[in-house]
């Protein structure tokens, strides 16, 4: 798959600064306003712009930390930078992939409990998060919460935040405080929290609101760019990759002016407008190169990078379903992205499922195969050959003793290699079976007032 020359990541980032120095971001907050002043940006009190030299902003983004730790809320720490590459899983959607019918339904609790056990149980994961959405068997306003206490009662893993409103954030910052046993947020890690830019080049009052609170609290912020290539948009590949570039690197320096220092990752969500419809089409294979581009432009400037991975335009598992999956998942792999997130998405982003979380950990454990190529240097076998010689046997091999229980070839208990006729079982009826085995006598992991805490807090919130 091609990538961005030294030179054109150079022109990207030219004209980032031109676009930042010339035209801005309008910044729908006063005091964030002020704090960019106070920084050195040029301020338009009429349109709320912000403009930043490219001087300036070159030196703020040599402010962002090139690897930060995040943590549970147990004793696991990560670090995103640091080489190692971690996952991020989602619990929710607004539809779900029902295994038995194989169709699209609404999400309900025993979906959030089970897919959160899941995640907690997979080895590659790191951080989860939960999108604010309400479940279909616990109608009302205290759906979403009846949600969230599902959630965080099966993981304790680290949490990425998806705040829609202050009160909601608030409440994130109040339940991890509990979580931490009244313990100070500032410092903990505990959470990373997402800040929406409205493509193109916006920045509402509530974002503003939203990093200003992260940030008080040296809580990483992720940006959630989304550009739309024919809306909101160029309808070009390259256009839509500068205008995301544009507004990820506008947030990173708006971040260090709040707080130098903050952890920042830089992550990019761009999709193409269907113009027979307008409808928004996520996960087609333009992504591939998004995401390949996208953290080549992050790692250029020593930002800490995410990439999705996995993802397919269908809620069908079937041909296209595989082959979409599979590449995005290696173009993801394979671009050195330090977290790659969206572990069970599927159906353009809008649905996915328990079973698709772990097929997804199966193609990332064949992309990571892939990528590592063959050793020459250590099993290149010149004396095995020699010693063995015409019409002899390797059974008895030194070397296939030695290596017949390794990961010398890639095997996957969710990958099918039985025999034709044995019988056969699809990828999809493995991870069925292991989703089963995963959350089969699953306990809390918190200790047992951290649970109490929780419940009350949500007896509390919703009332009694």
């Amino acid at each position: 798959m091609k990538k961005l020359t030294e030179n054109q990541i150079q022109q990207i980032q030219q004209a980032t600064e031109d676009i930042l120095d010339r035209t801005g971001v309008e910044v729908q907050h006063p005091g964030l306003l002020a704090i960019a002043a106070k920084a050195g940006a040029r301020i338009d009190d009429a349109s709320s712009t912000v403009r930043i030299p490219p001087q300036l902003l070159r030196e703020l983004i040599e402010q962002v930390p090139s690897q930060y730790t995040i943590a549970g809320s147990g004793e696991a720490q990560w670090t995103v930078g640091g080489g190692d590459q971690y996952c991020l899983a989602i619990v929710t959607d607004p539809w779900i992939v029902d295994y038995d019918s194989g169709e699209p339904r609404k999400p309900c609790l025993e979906d959030v409990r089970r897919h959160t056990q899941i995640a907690q149980r997979l080895d590659q994961v790191a951080a989860i998060s939960l999108m604010d959405y309400p479940v279909s068997d616990f109608p009302g306003p205290d759906s979403n919460l009846r949600a969230m206490e599902e959630y965080l009662l099966n993981h304790d893993k680290h949490l990425q935040v998806m705040a829609t409103s202050r009160e909601s954030l608030d409440r994130w910052f109040r339940i991890g405080r509990i979580l931490l046993r009244g313990g100070e947020l500032k410092g903990s890690r505990l959470m990373t929290v997402a800040v929406a830019v409205r493509s193109p080049l916006t920045l509402t009052g509530l974002n503003a609101e939203l990093l200003l609170s992260a940030c008080e609290r040296d809580l990483p912020v992720v940006p959630t760019i989304c550009p739309m290539a024919g809306t909101t948009a160029p309808y070009s590949k390259a256009g839509t990759l500068l205008l995301g570039n544009v507004e990820i690197v506008f947030m990173a320096a708006l971040t260090q002016m709040i707080s130098p220092g903050n952890p920042y990752l830089y992550a990019f969500g761009p999709s193409r407008t269907d113009m027979r419809n307008g409808g928004d089409m996520y996960y087609t294979l333009d992504k591939v190169l998004w995401k390949i581009a996208s953290v080549q432009l992050g790692k250029a400037y020593r930002i800490p990078t995410a990439a999705e991975c996995g993802g397919t335009m269908t809620t069908r598992y079937d041909l296209q379903s595989g082959a979409e999956g599979m590449l995005f998942m290696l173009a993801a792999q394979q671009s050195g992205a330090d977290l790659l997130a969206g572990i069970g998405s599927c159906g353009n982003a809008m649905a996915m499922s328990g079973e698709m979380m772990l097929v997804h950990t199966a193609w990332l454990e064949a992309a990571r195969f892939l990528t590592a190529g063959i050793d020459t240097d250590t099993h290149l076998s010149v004396e095995n050959i020699l010693r063995t010689g015409p019409g002899g046997h390797y059974m008895e091999d030194e070397l296939t003793i030695d290596l017949l229980r390794s990961d010398e070839f890639f095997n996957s208990e969710l990958f099918d290699y039985g025999d034709l006729h044995e019988g056969q079982s699809s990828m999809l009826e493995r991870a069925h079976q292991k989703a089963e085995e995963m959350v089969a006598g699953f306990e809390c992991p918190h200790p047992g007032d951290v649970q109490e805490e929780l419940r009350r807090f949500f007896r509390d919130e919703c009332g009694g």
